[in-house]
């Protein structure tokens, strides 16, 4: 029975080899005009989205005697896409895709099978959220070596059917990661009054899920509780709200934790994750601000949702008593808040930029994630508090290490060590040119600092600003000056964070 198989095996295999010629001769002097290929095509060949990609067919030789020149049939994912002899391919998708290049002639067929790579074109790089001619568009400016294609109105281009009417107001990149090896990258931008919100896919700005709508504006983001099942939140209307991936309306499902520490609560239109390492037990979680109440808020995600508010601990009043609770952001209201540290997803460090009410002086203020992994009340929190003295502040940007905050007024940013809460001379670190205004900053991990910022008048205002920063004098590495409409945001996307 052994023999048998073995039979009909060979007799399969040689029926398969042999399926690649067809012999036409009729007689014996007939000579096959056979393909034989001397310089095959590389197995991988890399296309760009959208553009025309020429795939050079491979050198070849016919069998000695014969004249003939062969026939091409390029497939790609099982479709004849041409027959001419060089491939020119223009993907209308992203991702690998299963080619095959048949050179024939009457007497046989050459077959190679190869892939298409075409990468995803939206990966590392900025990404500027602004408004122009009453609508918001959403641009990109590669990384790398190809920091002069900036890509005006990719989303528009990627999404002609979504209307996109109205004033930006925020977005927010994050990944999605189910499992080892595996990881997806998400966009959520909110525009317009009432406010509409998408989800889309960050690597091809393709829109995910239909039009979700807010009464107020929304300032978005994004925090998981275990990377498995991801949920976004949202202040709007002063309010937070939750909402998970697979659904479309939020909700304030929070309501009732955040009242239970702050009653009355407002929020102020700011919103940070924060993630730290205790031992080998990752907390992570999301931060707001109480302008009601002067509270920060931090609130930790995983089986059991706390709502913890900021407190230090100062010596009692009364000799042997016990420490006293005090609000380091007592009278304070909040402007600008954001989370830093170095390493993936790790943000060890919340920096606040605040208003103290009753005499209008601007504070800096630092701590660290890992102190919220406590109580229901935070005790005990170390907050480094530095006065802002150089004119009125507007936008803040930790460093890498989280150790110091870059705060920006009308058209500079100021260096303010957090270390240091001595110090009372803080020189202009960066001047942009005059009738410039800051609108958002970004840092990368190789310390580029990006500063998207605003001329005046209309049309196209909005300048990109890029620095090497990893000195102490900062170097101006390109000015895109006039590249797109008003900039509300800018992210700086970096595949492995």
């Amino acid at each position: 029975m052994n023999k048998i198989y073995k039979s009909l095996g060979l007799l399969l295999a040689l029926s398969l080899f042999s399926s690649c010629y067809k012999d036409h001769s009729v007689n014996g002097d007939h000579p096959l005009a056979v393909v034989k290929v001397t310089e095959p095509i590389a197995s991988v060949q890399t296309a760009t989205f959208g553009e025309v990609t020429v795939i050079k067919s491979p050198a070849y030789t016919i069998t000695t005697g014969a004249s003939v020149t062969p026939s091409y049939e390029w497939i790609v994912d099982g479709v004849v896409v041409s027959t001419e002899k060089d491939l020119s391919y223009s993907p209308t998708s992203y991702g690998k895709h299963d080619a095959r290049l048949r050179m024939y002639t009457p007497d046989g067929s050459y077959f190679f099978r190869f892939t298409i790579d075409v990468p995803f074109r939206y990966v590392d790089g900025l990404y500027v959220l602004a408004g122009h001619e009453g609508k918001t568009i959403l641009s990109y400016l590669p990384g790398g070596a190809k920091t002069e294609d900036f890509d005006l109105d990719a989303f528009g281009r990627s999404n002609p059917t979504i209307d996109m009417t109205g004033d930006p107001q925020s977005f927010l990149i994050y990944r999605y990661v189910p499992g080892a090896g595996a990881s997806r990258g998400f966009l959520g931008i909110s525009l317009g009054t009432p406010t509409r919100y998408y989800r889309l896919s960050a690597d091809s700005l393709k829109v995910l899920t239909p039009r979700i709508s807010f009464t107020n504006p929304v300032e978005v983001s994004h925090a998981s509780g275990n990377q498995a099942t991801v949920k976004e939140y949202f202040i709007s209307g002063h309010n937070l709200w939750e909402m998970e991936r697979s659904v479309t309306v939020p909700s304030k499902r929070q309501d009732f934790n955040i009242s239970r520490v702050a009653p009355n609560y407002s929020l102020a239109n700011a919103l940070v994750n924060w993630r730290a390492l205790t031992g080998k037990r990752i907390s992570e979680g999301i931060a707001f601000f109480d302008n009601a109440g002067s509270n920060l808020l931090y609130m930790s995600l995983g089986s059991r949702v706390m709502v913890k508010k900021v407190r230090t601990l100062t010596a009692s009043s009364f000799p042997g008593g016990a420490p006293e609770e005090t609000n380091p952001f007592e009278g304070m209201t909040l402007i600008d808040m954001k989370s830093g540290g170095e390493g993936n997803f790790t943000y060890n460090y919340t920096l606040l930029l605040l208003k103290r009410n009753s005499d209008s002086k601007y504070f800096v203020a630092r701590l660290r994630a890992g102190d919220f992994a406590g109580t229901t009340t935070l005790d005990g929190a170390a907050v480094s508090l530095v006065e802002f003295t150089e004119g009125t502040p507007t936008h803040l940007q930790p460093t890498l290490a989280g150790t110091a905050a870059l705060v920006a007024t009308a058209d500079k940013v100021y260096f303010y060590n957090m270390a240091n809460t001595t110090a009372t001379d803080h020189r202009a670190w960066i001047s942009l040119p005059s009738g410039q205004t800051i609108a958002s900053m970004a840092l990368t991990t190789d310390n580029r600092l990006f500063i998207g910022a605003n001329g005046t008048g209309s049309g196209f205002v909005g300048s990109i600003y890029s620095y090497d920063v990893t000195g102490i004098t900062p170097q101006l590495i390109k000015a895109e000056t006039g590249v797109t409409g008003k900039i509300k945001q800018i992210i700086y996307r970096q595949f492995s964070r």
